[in-house]
């Protein structure tokens, strides 16, 4: 099997046309794009069997590069799927507009339920791979267990601060506490998305998305 060099190229460079020079990347340019490729590979691979027989030789040859450079790049299997777990958990961010829009607090918290509601419907290989490590977390076969507990801290405290925000702003009501909303809340959405990995012919998202919005603003905005 033939492979490439970090950038898949052969060259280190972008194809060019006839008569034209090669476009050069940076170094970290080409890194970054290798690191993609690699995490996506894994993604894949772990989408479909499973991290047990997931080798970091394995994932090189997936991506098309060269067996080592995974090892190369991360080190260690259990590096390269805690940087899959980062990448998978931007994307499901991303995917529900977490940042703060200013449209308010509890649509924020509604609007991020929605989106990882709705990723489920069309899940790419990195949210297929994520449902996939969490359960292997949960069942302690992974080597991710404690990054995993990680990623839920920080998806706490980020629902935490939006809606300390809130109260701040007079929007919510002043009797919940954030911490344990926080708490209550990433429960709800990340076991509903279990849910919907394990039987997802007989999940409906749409309920699913009612309910959870029904929920968020009655736990916070109800006297």
């Amino acid at each position: 099997m033939s492979t490439h060099d970090e950038d898949g190229t052969g060259r280190g460079g972008e194809s060019a046309g006839p008569g034209e020079a090669p476009a050069r990347r940076t170094q970290a340019e080409r890194r970054a794009r290798a690191e993609s490729a690699l995490i996506a590979a894994a993604a894949r691979l772990i989408a479909e069997h499973g991290s047990t027989g997931v080798t970091l030789a394995r994932v090189g040859e997936e991506a098309g590069f060269s067996r080592g450079l995974a090892t190369h790049y991360f080190g260690s299997k259990a590096a390269l799927l805690a940087r899959l777990q980062e990448a998978a958990l931007a994307e499901a961010m991303a995917a529900a507009a977490p940042e703060r829009s200013g449209a308010g607090a509890a649509d924020e918290l509604c609007r991020f339920a929605r989106g990882c509601l709705e990723g489920v419907r069309n899940p790419t290989d990195l949210g297929r791979a994520f449902v996939v490590l969490g359960a292997e977390a949960l069942a302690g076969a992974s080597e991710l267990t404690a990054a995993v507990a990680e990623l839920d801290a920080r998806t706490r405290a980020w629902t935490a601060e939006v809606v300390g925000q809130g109260q701040r702003d007079g929007e919510l009501r002043p009797g919940v506490d954030p911490a344990a909303f926080a708490l209550a809340f990433v429960g709800l959405v990340k076991g509903l998305v279990v849910q919907a990995a394990a039987a997802p012919e007989a999940f409906d998202v749409g309920v699913a998305v009612a309910e959870c919005e029904r929920w968020i603003r009655l736990a916070l905005t109800a006297g």
